[in-house]
């Protein structure tokens, strides 16, 4: 088990996690089709399964529980604080009482990680126990484990089934293909591929004001774009077809994730985004790669 957490990255979220929140936007609903076809002809059925579930985890990602509290500051600063303020508040703290932070912050991270293995995997508790994290991770007792695990959950409001960007990529990528670079056009490099973009939104707090079904729609995009690069007009077209028969979002919906996560991507992915931003916004533009 990994016990390190990253401080900056942290800090960065906690800073930007009001202000993100005033702009986030909702998609339109999937609606049920009787059939599509998708990549080149691949048939693939949108079931009134796939809606139900679609529709099930837009409910729960809208839940205001589940999202950045816009008025987070001032209702537990009374507006002496602003995100300025709290960010040069975050680096003294982080610069005055480095070791005592980074201890807490793997305490808190080795808790989080336990707290989520049980909840994926009830037999998580059989395999490995707060003494064995405790011995494993550098803490004084087993005790200390269990009490951040339980402050973890009572601050969760014991909530930990709400949707992130990778809850319904698995589901939603079964259909299609992946794209080229050797892989064979398998569903399953396209899977990885949005996983991993997906992952590097946690890098850039702009994607905090974005839904979790908003950011796999743009990894999904992207990793399509990074896997084929010998995409034209027309692919492209059909690219954005699916994505709203699929996920409900056109995409210029998800603009702002496609250019901040493009920015996390390798130095050279095999095409520029900004060109394709206008071509998706407007198809009668040409395409530059």
């Amino acid at each position: 088990m990994d016990c390190g957490v990253g401080v900056d990255l942290l800090a960065k979220h906690e800073v930007y996690a009001s202000a993100a929140a005033e702009h986030v936007e909702l998609a339109a609903p999937l609606l049920a089709h009787s059939a599509s076809s998708y990549d080149d002809g691949a048939a693939a059925v949108v079931s009134a399964y796939d809606s139900d579930i679609d529709a099930s985890l837009r409910a729960a990602e809208s839940d205001a529980r589940e999202r950045p509290s816009p008025d987070y500051l001032d209702s537990t600063q009374g507006g002496r604080m602003g995100p300025a303020e709290r960010a040069a508040l975050v680096a003294a703290i982080v610069a005055g009482g480095a070791d005592d932070l980074d201890y807490l912050l793997r305490l808190l991270g080795a808790a989080a990680v336990y707290a989520a293995a049980k909840h994926e995997d009830r037999d998580t508790a059989r395999m490995v126990g707060a003494r064995d994290i405790a011995a494993r991770c550098g803490f004084a007792a087993s005790q200390e484990v269990v009490s951040a695990e339980r402050a973890l959950l009572a601050a969760l409001g014991y909530r930990l089934g709400g949707p992130t960007a990778h809850t319904s990529l698995e589901h939603f990528t079964r259909h299609g293909h992946g794209g080229g670079r050797g892989d064979g056009g398998s569903p399953l490099a396209l899977r990885r591929a949005a996983h991993l973009i997906a992952d590097a939104s946690l890098l850039d707090h702009r994607c905090l004001g974005l839904l979790p079904s908003a950011v796999e729609a743009a990894a999904i995009l992207l990793a399509r774009l990074y896997l084929e690069l010998s995409h034209g007009r027309e692919q492209l077209r059909r690219w954005g077809r699916e994505l709203e028969e699929l996920r409900g979002y056109r995409p210029p919906d998800v603009n702002g994730g496609l250019e901040c996560m493009y920015e996390t991507m390798p130095d050279d992915p095999g095409f520029l985004i900004s060109p394709l931003l206008l071509l998706f916004a407007d198809p009668s533009q040409p395409v530059e790669k």
